[in-house]
Parts: C-alpha cells; sequence; structure tokens
C-alpha cells in the first residue's frame, strides 16, 4: 500500500514540474513576444519625423473631416503624423481648450479652424512665441501670427452666391434669406454676406432681390434642426431663395423640407456637400451647393508646414478651388471624387 502511495506521489511531483516547466516556456515566450512587438512599435514610432495637431470646432462636421483625412494622407507621405486633438476626449474641449493641449504638448506646427476671436489670436501668437507655426484653415485669424491661410475668399465665395442668384432673376423681385452664425465675434460671414450683397447691387438686376439674414444656432446640429424646422413648418410664404452658410444648416434644411412636405416651394442653395445633400441635389430637393476640394486644402496645410519648415517662408494665402454643384453636373463632379480620393456617396 505504501508502495502504492509513493509510486502516486512520483508520478503526481513528476507531473507538477513539467506543468511547472511548459508554463515557465510559455511565459518566455509570451513575454519575448511582447517585448519584441513593443521595441517593433518604438522602432515605428522613432520613425516619425514630425507631430502636428489638428483643431477644429467640431470633429464629426464633414468638411473638416475631408480637410484631415487630405492633410493626414499627406503627412503619412512625409513620414508625419498628424493628430485629430479633440477625437478621443470625453467631453471635448473647445478650440481654445485644444490649443492650449497642443501648446503644452509641444507639438511642430497647429492647423486650426480659428475664427476672428481675440482669445484665438492670443494662442496662436502664444505659440509662435514657442516657435510653433499655425496655418489656420477654412475661417482665419487675420490679425495673429498664423503662417498660412488656406482655405477660400470669405468675399469670393460671395461672390459666388451672388452670381448664382442672379441667375434667377426676373421681372418679379424675389426674398432671399441668408442663414448666419449669431456668433456676433465672427466676422466671416458677415465678409460672405458683403460679398452677395454687392455682387447684386453692382448688377443690373439688383431691384430683383430683397435680401434678408436669419440667425441660426451652429454649435450643435440639434440646435440648427429646431430654427430650420421652426421656419420650414411655418404656415407663412416661405422665402424664394434660402442660402445656407454651412454644411450642418444645408443638411437640415434638406431633411426639413422633406418631413414638412414642401419640397419645390423654395430654391436652396448649400454650401460644402455629404451624402444627404448631394442626394437632395440629383432629387431637386435643393438646387445647387458651392463646394471645395477639402482634400487639396487638407495637403496644402501640411505643405505649408513643410515649407515654412524648410525656408522660413510660406505664402499668407492659399486658396482652394470653389466649385457650384447642381443637378446638371453632379454625375461628374462625384466620378471625379471617386477617381481622386475613393469617395463612395450613398445617394
Amino acid at each position: 500500500m505504501k508502495e502504492f502511495s509513493y509510486k502516486k506521489l512520483a508520478v503526481i511531483m513528476v507531473s507538477f514540474m513539467m506543468a511547472v516547466t511548459a508554463a515557465t516556456i510559455a511565459g518566455v515566450i509570451f513575454f519575448g513576444n511582447r517585448v519584441f512587438r513593443i521595441l517593433e512599435e518604438g522602432e515605428k514610432d522613432s520613425t516619425i519625423l514630425k507631430h502636428y495637431a489638428f483643431i477644429c470646432e467640431n470633429s464629426s462636421d464633414g468638411f473638416y473631416r475631408s480637410i484631415f483625412e487630405g492633410a493626414y494622407r499627406t503627412a503619412e507621405e512625409e513620414g508625419d503624423y498628424l493628430e485629430d486633438m479633440g477625437k478621443n476626449l470625453t467631453p471635448t474641449p473647445d478650440r481654445t481648450g485644444l490649443m492650449e493641449l497642443s501648446i503644452d504638448a509641444g507639438v511642430d506646427g497647429i492647423i486650426v479652424e480659428a475664427g476672428e476671436r481675440e482669445e484665438m489670436k492670443e494662442l496662436i501668437d502664444l505659440a509662435d512665441s514657442k516657435g510653433i507655426p499655425v496655418i489656420t484653415v477654412g475661417s482665419d485669424n487675420t490679425s495673429s501670427a498664423r503662417k498660412s491661410y488656406v482655405g477660400f475668399g470669405y468675399y469670393d465665395l460671395g461672390t459666388n452666391y451672388g452670381k448664382e442668384i442672379l441667375k434667377k432673376a426676373t421681372d418679379e423681385q424675389k426674398n432671399v434669406l441668408v442663414l448666419m452664425s449669431p456668433d456676433a465675434e465672427d466676422s466671416s460671414q458677415n465678409i460672405i454676406f458683403q460679398g452677395i450683397r454687392e455682387t447684386i447691387e453692382r448688377s443690373d438686376a439688383s431691384d430683383s432681390f430683397n435680401l434678408q439674414t436669419m440667425a441660426v444656432p451652429d454649435t450643435s446640429v440639434f440646435g440648427a434642426e429646431e430654427s430650420i424646422s421652426a421656419l420650414i413648418m411655418n404656415d407663412d410664404e416661405l422665402p424664394d431663395m434660402i442660402i445656407c452658410l454651412n454644411e450642418i444648416y444645408t443638411t437640415c434644411i434638406c431633411q426639413a423640407l422633406v418631413d414638412y412636405n414642401r419640397v419645390g416651394q423654395t430654391i436652396v442653395y448649400g454650401f460644402y456637400e455629404n451624402s444627404t445633400i448631394l442626394s437632395a441635389i440629383r432629387k431637386n430637393i435643393i438646387y445647387a451647393t458651392l463646394t471645395m476640394n477639402t482634400d487639396q486644402m487638407g495637403s496644402y496645410c501640411i505643405e505649408a508646414l513643410k515649407e515654412y519648415e524648410e525656408t522660413g517662408y510660406v505664402n499668407e494665402y492659399m486658396p482652394a478651388d470653389i466649385r457650384v454643384v447642381t443637378s446638371d453636373n453632379i454625375d461628374e463632379y462625384i466620378s471625379e471624387k471617386e477617381e481622386e480620393t475613393a469617395y463612395e456617396p450613398a445617394v
């Protein structure tokens, strides 16, 4: 009986030792693989030449998302890394908070949707004093120490809207409503409106249009939806034309016209494009949208940073192409986008 117990104990001990040995070997292999991966990732990270920050008001905004993607691709081709500063932060700080984070992080350059606020000017100047070049995109801060502005001229955009409006001139006066941001400190939309008004005033059809404005919240989709829905669902006659100066307004009005069965009761000119806007143009829910080559804008931002790093100089203004998209050229426009960026809108 004792002999059997000793044999049984020996078997158990041998089995235990084998298990420990196997576990040790497995642990060594796992740890070795882990160390290899860490070293490999470290080696990969060490190949990044520059770390840039991208900052915008709303990172889900299709206009700025597309600019970021164009800039990211160009940075990657240069061996650099472009970080969307607000992407993984909850709650997301505002643009000034993201500027402060970027400056504290000591990034190599900042691309920012600036606007004309004094607080933003001070932060851009602070970044510049610390040797961090700043490129403004889409929305400029003209009095700051930014190195270059990439985008469209606000007045030029207004001129383009004005030219489109004039194509609808008749003997009967038309009411034109321009949806604008309530942010009094941001002068960009006022300049766009000035471009619209002066283009019409200089024409022979200046008496054919009555321009008005309406302030619509633009910091959230919900706020814009409420204001635009209230306008469309009202029993009053709609303006003959409605001009939307950002993507949020345009998307909201596309939906509101359908929801309240008012398609065809007003001519809508939008800003930029997404699948909803392009589908609305194709279905004649809205007449047209003015869009920019955002992929080009993104590339210009990185090119401006690289040029400044290499030479200490860069053009102060790098304009993007403006294009009017209507039902007449929408298929051509989408085909060109597909060729450029593998664009696949759901229309």
